[in-house]
């Protein structure tokens, strides 16, 4: 019987962010950013384009609900959210 082979991490968080999902920060990733502004937080973002590199590192294209925060993002910091950003407050 064949195995199923095993994800890496960065796998298993590529098969869970796709384009067109909603994210926010994790909380591993904004504990380890106390210096930056309350806002950080509650950000939500929609992901508008995936971006593979060398040795599995995945940049996601975010466009935020909150100004001021980077346009692109490294998928491990990030986590899918249940509901999505207000449509008003992107862009």
């Amino acid at each position: 019987m064949p195995q199923t082979p095993k994800l890496t991490r960065n796998s298993e968080m590529s098969a869970r962010i796709r384009v067109g999902d909603t994210v926010a920060y994790t909380e591993a990733f904004l504990d380890r950013q106390n210096h930056h502004p309350t806002d950080m937080p509650s950000a939500q973002g929609k992901v508008k384009a995936l971006h593979y590199l060398d040795k599995g590192v995945i940049l996601a294209d975010i466009e935020w609900n909150k100004s001021g925060l980077p346009k692109r993002v490294n998928i491990k910091n990030l986590t899918r959210t249940q509901f999505p950003a207000p449509k008003e407050r992107l862009g």
